[in-house]
């Protein structure tokens, strides 16, 4: 079994019975669908998908490196999108660009897939000061501010099912700190970066949850109130959409 399945069977199970991850992620993949690229023709694919996103939009195509179960539709590795050219209207991600060892090759795939003005809508992990001390400590990945990110690399092999990388910080120095050059490829269409303790306070995957479902509500409206003030201090989440030209 490769790691990334492990992980994700694991976050499965907790997904199911943690009410609170229900309510965070549906209000993750309702900012998702208010973004996506309006087509009539064209099919939407989520990439390393768990299947929780078609309770918001049904239509997704699910996609895992691995499929064992209904909540997958296909198998698909991002470096090598088994997909027809222009067949797609968007590609959405949610925690999987920072996976992304070699950003350039899944970006040139993304790229031929989709159809002109298509797609890619991801959330991903915001590095504001405060929410990247608390990634640092209590997130088992890294925050990798200092990987050496091959950003432009093409590999020589596919990484394989079993290969495992992560960087917190990449999506935030990709399009943030603009360490990734688009290559003329994709317009940066929308970047909202926002503060998310009704997230981290959930304890995620990893810990139990520090409050009550009852107090959601009224953390957010503190969410909403720290991402006017400061997003550069409190951001921990991102929501990127990128355009192809």
């Amino acid at each position: 079994m490769s790691k990334h399945f492990e992980i994700d069977l694991k976050n499965r199970e907790l997904y199911k019975k943690k009410e609170l991850l229900n309510i965070i992620y549906n209000n993750y993949f309702n900012q998702i669908k208010q973004n996506l690229y309006q087509s009539k023709n064209s099919a939407i694919l989520e990439i390393g998908s768990s299947g929780f996103i078609k309770e918001v939009i049904p239509q997704c195509i699910t996609s895992n490196l691995e499929k064992r179960d209904d909540m997958v539709d296909i198998e698909e590795n991002i470096y090598n999108l088994n997909q027809k050219d222009n067949s797609l209207s968007n590609i959405i991600m949610v925690d999987i660009f920072h996976h992304l060892e070699f950003p350039k090759l899944a970006l040139n795939n993304m790229y031929r897939a989709l159809e002109k003005g298509g797609r890619v809508v991801m959330i991903e992990p915001a590095m504001g000061i405060i929410p990247r001390i608390i990634y640092k400590l209590f997130h088992h990945e890294p925050n990798g501010f200092n990987f050496l990110i091959k950003w432009d690399q093409i590999p020589k092999e596919l990484p394989g099912k079993t290969s495992y990388f992560a960087a917190q910080s990449l999506t935030w120095r990709a399009f943030v700190k603009k360490e990734l050059d688009l290559e003329n490829k994709f317009n940066m269409k929308k970047i909202h970066c926002f503060s998310d303790f009704a997230y981290l306070g959930s304890g995620g995957f990893s810990y139990k949850s520090f409050y009550p479902k009852k107090f959601y509500n009224s953390i957010k409206v503190l969410d909403k109130i720290f991402t006017k003030v400061g997003t550069k201090i409190f951001s921990s989440r991102m929501l990127v959409v990128l355009e192809k030209n």
